[in-house]
């Protein structure tokens, strides 16, 4: 019998958004518009992935500093830099009260649409799935238990990047994560899947030798003259997992 096929999945942002973490900022500053409260989410989360990232990129990620710690470091700056807090709180210590509520929706985070339908339709169809994540791993695992289920979401496997203290786009994180598959590097029967909402994530996949699925709900645009064109293109990861199950039956004829 031939090995399932493996679909690795992006976690933060791709499989799960921060939608409840801009309710809560709502929450916290009432008179903030719902878009002008997404868009700081969104300076936040981008800030945070660029900040640790950076900090990776220079020997200084250890399990001290995983992603959950960075984004709790980096909230202050953002409210400062939209203006939501006087600068007079860049000074003094920051009021937990404002950011405490935001922090706590992380571990809590809400499935994207078409998670629940992707993961059945794929497991069914004997794919094999990994969530690989620059997020901590138990985090991880209860954002899955979650949405899924406890026994759906025992069927995946996990993939932190603080295993290897190195985030992702690192090259070696797309090495391990295939390590993790049970595939060496250069093996002939290489041959699996990435599914991301960051054409960054992909475009590093891809060089890695996966197949890659983009979700178009977070950055809309492939932007082909700058990372290439991904295989599949979806609106939901429901689309993505019907497009990765036909591409697949077309190769297995």
């Amino acid at each position: 019998m031939p090995a399932p096929v493996p679909v690795a999945f992006d976690v933060l942002g791709t499989c799960f958004s921060f939608d409840g973490c801009r309710e809560a900022l709502v929450d916290v500053f009432p008179t903030l518009s719902s878009g002008h409260a997404q868009s700081v989410v969104d300076d936040w989360f981008h800030a945070a992935q660029r900040d640790f990232t950076y900090l990776s990129m220079n020997g200084a990620y250890t399990r001290a500093w995983p992603i959950a710690q960075v984004l709790k470091a980096t909230l202050p700056r953002i409210y400062l830099m939209h203006g939501l807090v006087p600068s007079s709180c860049a000074s003094s210590p920051f009021p937990p009260y404002l950011t405490d509520p935001v922090l706590s929706r992380i571990p809590t985070l809400d499935a994207r649409p078409g998670l629940d339908a992707a993961s059945s339709l794929l497991l069914s169809h004997g794919f094999r799935l990994l969530a690989a994540t620059n997020g901590g791993l138990d985090t991880t695992k209860g954002l899955f238990a979650r949405a899924l289920g406890d026994d759906e979401a025992r069927r995946w496997e996990y993939f932190s990047c603080d295993e290897d203290k190195t985030a992702k786009p690192a090259p070696s994180v797309y090495r391990d994560v295939w390590k993790r598959l049970g595939v060496d590097e250069g093996d002939e029967n290489q041959h699996g899947w990435f599914v991301a909402s960051h054409t960054w994530d992909l475009f590093a996949a891809k060089k890695a030798g996966f197949k890659t699925a983009f979700v178009t709900y977070e950055e809309h645009l492939t932007l082909p003259s700058l990372f290439g064109e991904p295989d599949v293109v979806a609106s939901n990861l429901e689309d993505a997992a019907q497009q990765i199950i036909s591409r697949e039956k077309g190769r297995a004829q």
